[in-house]
């Protein structure tokens, strides 16, 4: 029964998640938010600097470097935060120029172009709000269509022509033109549409129809449960289920973690639970599928010799989440004794997370990005302070309860298995 509901699975999921990986312009997304990491990391950083959560902490330093410390530190958050729309245009239009072979100069000073003439200025003034979170997803959107236009325009090669002995960065400057024109005007006929509607831009119009809906249906434990599924079923299928998985969500986490951090920079209640921090901290402690539990399993009471050696292998990699050791020397991949704890493991943990801070047991996250390779309890500590290391302790806790049974029961086949080989009788098959 177990084989046949796996196979079913995979003949369901493998093509899906096969076509999903292979989209370009889903992988200039993934591809992007990748990119722009290390940015708001080192945004959160000086942020965690200024309002480190210590009591008293503030206070010392105001007195030490005067009122503006706080301030003063808080300028490269708004630098890397505050301009997120901006990196993810720019980063869009690279990626998928890459992913179309294109050289990409081009199709990114045509999506900044257009975002500029498809923003409002309202008496003189840019609308910088829109450079933030709240324009991430109009960048994606003019980033790609933009991208795809140059392409179209340019394959056509209608152009000025140059004589012979011209530079070629000349010749691409002016066969450029075209392409660059019929974008803008194409874009400026958009903007007018908008105007004579009660949204006036593109921007109003996806952040109320489009942005807003998404990010409500995002901060869902109901959504992170069917995304870690998901991602846990493409793992187990030997597909690498963040990656995909997150090229989807990242946008709309992001952009939850980024409201959350503007909040807790102004001292305000933390408005989402879901975010990308209560991902990565909370359901991927070790590693997809919170498996340093499974490790200190492997490592504290193995009888088998291969998974004790195993687990002394994995157990530091998993320190810092990182849990490919496991996954393929385990192996997690299409294993049915651990196929259960793996797919339960991290929607029980959302659950009981989601709880926790809806319920203000635990501090939501504070939008603060940190390495996902941050260890145990620090990591906890630095996104929610003492009450997150209580719940990582609780999760942790969980883990060894859901992964234990399953554990055994595959150490109880290779000891056999060991006992077999060296008794010389040819050893067990384990599983197929």
């Amino acid at each position: 029964m177990m084989n046949n509901l796996l196979s079913k699975l995979e003949s369901k999921l493998v093509p899906l998640a096969t076509r999903i990986s292979s989209n370009k312009p889903l992988n200039a997304i993934k591809d992007s938010m990748i990119t722009i990491m290390p940015f708001l990391i080192v945004g959160s950083l000086f942020l965690l600097v200024a309002y480190l959560p210590i009591p008293g902490y503030s206070e010392w330093m105001i007195g030490i470097f005067g009122e503006k410390f706080q301030s003063t530190l808080t300028k490269v958050t708004d630098a890397t935060f505050g301009i997120i729309g901006l990196f993810t245009l720019i980063n869009v239009a690279y990626q998928y120029a890459k992913q179309l072979d294109m050289e990409p100069i081009f199709p990114i000073m045509s999506s900044v172009m257009s975002f500029i003439i498809l923003t409002t200025v309202t008496d003189g003034s840019f609308g910088m709000e829109w450079l933030g979170t709240k324009g991430m997803f109009v960048s994606i959107l003019i980033a790609l269509v933009a991208t795809r236009l140059y392409k179209k325009f340019y394959e056509f090669g209608i152009g000025p022509k140059m004589p012979e002995g011209v530079p070629p960065g000349v010749i691409r400057s002016f066969s450029s033109l075209i392409p660059v024109g019929l974008i803008a005007a194409i874009v400026l006929a958009a903007q007018i549409g908008f105007s004579f509607t009660p949204y006036k831009d593109i921007h109003q119009f996806i952040y109320h129809i489009v942005q807003m809906p998404l990010l409500g249906l995002g901060d869902s434990l109901i959504s992170i449960i069917i995304a870690e599924v998901i991602g846990q079923l493409l793992w187990f299928f030997g597909l690498h289920g963040n990656a995909i998985v997150n090229a989807i969500m990242d946008p709309i986490w992001l952009g939850l973690s980024a409201e959350n951090l503007n909040a807790f920079q102004q001292g305000h209640e933390l408005p989402h639970i879901i975010t990308k921090q209560f991902k990565e901290i909370y359901l991927q402690m070790g590693g997809s599928g919170s498996t340093i539990a499974l490790a200190l399993c492997m490592t504290l009471f193995s009888k088998s010799k291969h998974l004790k050696t195993l687990g002394l292998l994995a157990l530091p990699a998993s320190i810092f989440n990182i849990n490919e050791p496991i996954i393929f020397g385990l192996s997690i991949v299409l294993n049915p004794i651990m196929f259960i704890p793996w797919l339960i493991m991290t929607p029980i943990s959302a659950v009981i997370s989601f709880t926790a801070m809806s319920t203000g047991l635990v501090s939501a996250t504070s939008g603060v990005i940190i390495p996902w390779t941050t260890p145990l309890f620090i990591s906890g500590y630095l996104v929610s302070g003492i009450s997150g290391m209580v719940l990582q302790i609780v999760l942790l806790l969980v883990g060894f309860l859901i992964y234990m049974p399953f554990f055994k029961l595959l150490d109880k086949q290779l000891l056999a298995r060991e006992l077999e080989e060296a008794n010389g009788s040819g050893g067990l098959k384990m599983f197929k």
